[in-house]
């Protein structure tokens, strides 16, 4: 299923983009797993020669200039946070001190984890890698089962990349469920 928000923002970053002069292509993969579709989008992407990789998952809802503002940066990994879908609101991934993010966090902070369902990446990151790029996993450490983009977070640090959050476009990214859950839905702290 793809929501009608999510398309319409998809159709809003493209006309933007190419106005600015970004050579875009969109990559439409499909799989009930999620660790597959990404990895599909990645080999589909290196085929088309991209330099850089943008994961938008069908259940969000971004602004139109999500492109330049993440690459703005000038970062390898950088990407926004956004609500779980569940209650009680909370945001997806850690600060680099594994402390969760929160409305308090301002402009780029260093992740040590990081959701992929709005989420750039430099290409040639992946040619220092093995597939599968994602998968999901384990924390020996917690017992907690890792979805596929912690999995990637922490493989990527192992490598010795950073991970970046842009709270500022963070702010504008809605993650659709029963509702679209918004930053400020979150509670504060």
């Amino acid at each position: 299923m793809v929501h009608t928000d999510f398309m319409l923002s998809v159709i809003h970053v493209m006309q933007r983009g190419r106005a600015a002069g970004f050579r875009i292509s969109l990559v439409n993969s499909k799989s009930s797993i999620v660790s597959v579709s990404r990895n599909l989008a990645v080999e589909a992407g290196r085929e088309t020669k991209a330099e850089w990789m943008l994961f938008l998952d069908s259940d969000m809802v971004f602004p139109s200039d999500i492109i330049a503002r993440l690459m703005g940066h000038g970062r390898p990994v950088v990407g926004a946070t956004y609500p779980r879908k569940i209650l009680p609101i909370a945001f997806i991934g850690n600060r680099l001190d594994g402390a969760p993010f929160s409305l308090d966090d301002k402009g780029l902070v260093e992740a040590s984890r990081l959701p992929a369902g709005c989420l750039l990446i430099k290409s040639e990151i992946f040619d220092h890698m093995k597939m599968p790029f994602f998968r999901c996993g384990y924390d020996e450490q917690t017992g907690e089962v890792l979805g596929e983009d912690f999995w990637f977070s922490d493989r990527l640090r192992t490598l010795g990349y950073s991970l970046w959050c842009d709270m500022e476009a963070s702010r504008h990214v809605e993650h659709i469920g029963p509702w679209r859950f918004k930053f400020n839905d979150s509670p504060a702290g």
